[in-house]
């Protein structure tokens, strides 16, 4: 098991804690989203890394994940950004008796950006995911995370990958779900 609430277990869809408004309307006639809410800048606040929304999710997730888990995260569509973060957050949540394994999942090649429409084809995470050869994910119960999710085809690839490298169960999960 991943999750302490059994629910959120054995699903095969994606939890998501809540979900996630884009801050802009229209960026160009800088039109703000009446719907962007606390929790979307606290999202927005740790994709800038601040440590202030590390610890405000750390604290919403921390007794939500079962001791002896691996984590891993989906990584960025910027192949030169190794650590983001929802890796930061991760890192966190694994020094609480669960195993480090955040940035198994490489971007070899970089991508567009999907909140800017770059392309949201599996196929496209699979041509430019890879893994780290000197990990081990064999056996492991895995909680793959990212911090925005859309379509979900960035998770549902990431644990594909992570299935053909050999992982026990993998659970998805994602912060937001953007609407």
């Amino acid at each position: 098991m991943v999750f302490v609430n059994k629910d959120w277990n054995g699903t095969g869809e994606i939890v998501v804690y809540s979900n996630y408004h884009k801050y802009w309307l229209d960026r160009e006639r800088r039109i703000k989203n009446p719907l962007f809410d606390i929790f979307s800048g606290k999202i927005l606040d740790l994709k800038e890394r601040k440590p202030a929304a590390i610890q405000y999710f750390y604290n919403l997730l921390n007794g939500e994940i079962c001791d002896g888990v691996t984590i891993c995260v989906v990584p960025s569509s910027d192949a030169e950004k190794v650590e983001s973060g929802i890796g930061d957050l991760a890192r966190k949540l694994a020094k609480e008796k669960r195993i480090d394994k955040v940035y198994f999942l490489q971007r070899t090649k970089s991508i567009d950006k999907l909140a800017l429409g770059g392309s949201r084809d599996k196929d496209v995470h699979f041509q430019t995911i890879s893994t780290m050869d000197e990990v081990d994910v064999k056996g492991d119960i895995i909680l793959l995370m990212d911090d925005v999710t859309t379509t979900g085809n960035s998770l549902y690839v990431c644990k594909e990958i992570l299935k053909r490298n050999g992982a026990g169960e993998v659970e998805m999960f994602a912060l937001g779900k953007s609407i």
